[in-house]
């Protein structure tokens, strides 16, 4: 049941990702759109890219939580259970914010300017 619950995780992370470069994508295309004014083009362009960015912090949590289940099960005795696994599971948190050490712009204190990067 573990490595379904990871393969879940990686599903879901695939997903994400997936959306984060559509949403870039999408900017770059408002960017390149003729029928847009510049005022209007950059806008749009810049709402898209902070949505498509705002995707990174989910995306490397999700990544640590994974890490974190892996190197706990690699910890176990060779009879990994399903209690433990679901012990290990609830200790994630999928609350970037509550994540100092983490390098996306959400982790970092804002000033109440937008910073890209």
């Amino acid at each position: 049941m573990t490595l379904n619950k990871l393969a879940i995780e990686l599903d879901e992370t695939i997903r994400q990702t997936r959306q984060m470069v559509a949403d870039l994508n999408d900017a770059l295309t408002a960017l390149l759109d003729s029928e847009l004014s510049a005022t209007q083009a950059r806008l749009e362009a810049t709402q898209r890219m902070l949505v498509g960015l705002q995707a990174q912090d989910r995306i490397e949590q999700r990544c640590s939580n994974i890490n974190t289940v892996l190197y706990q099960m690699s910890k176990s005795e060779p009879a990994f259970d399903e209690a433990k696994s679901d012990e290990i599971w609830k200790s994630l948190s999928l609350d970037e914010l509550s994540k100092p050490e983490l390098s996306g712009v959400s982790a970092q204190v804002s000033n109440g300017d937008i910073d890209l990067f």
